[in-house]
């Protein structure tokens, strides 16, 4: 990796992406808000996909965010670039989600709040997306 921009703009992502792991990603009714939820979340969350929850499906725009800072690393913006938006996308619909999974049992509950590590998740996303925007067009 050549470029000063897209050295900046992957550790900036990167960096958020570590820090949102260790706080607050969600709460929902019962005070079920743990610390560590964003580390939480990212290991266990893929059971949800599984399961065929639908609220679960923003959990893969984790994958999709690590491919799209894999194919910048190698400098292959264009699809870095569509891989950060669907990213992108699917962590945003995340608010539209009213009830998660909260246990191994299927038992739902309502999600009332988003919190610190939920936000930086969002951030490092849009930092890689509009970064790969701001080189593509600098192309």
């Amino acid at each position: 990796m050549k470029n000063k921009y897209q050295r900046i703009i992957l550790c900036l992502s990167i960096g958020l992406y570590l820090i949102s792991l260790p706080q607050k990603s969600f709460c929902t009714v019962g005070n079920t808000c743990e610390y560590f939820s964003g580390l939480l979340h990212l290991i266990f969350g893929w059971f949800g996909v599984f399961k065929l929850h639908l609220p679960a499906f923003p959990w893969l725009a984790n994958p999709l965010l690590f491919f799209s800072w894999l194919f910048l690393f190698v400098k292959k913006t264009k699809i870095a670039l569509v891989l950060s938006g669907i990213a992108f996308l699917l962590m945003i619909s995340f608010l539209l989600v009213d009830e998660i999974i909260v246990n191994d049992g299927s038992t739902t509950s309502i999600v009332n709040f988003y919190g610190f590590g939920y936000w930086l998740w969002v951030l490092s996303s849009a930092i890689i997306l509009f970064g790969y925007l701001f080189l593509y067009k600098k192309k």
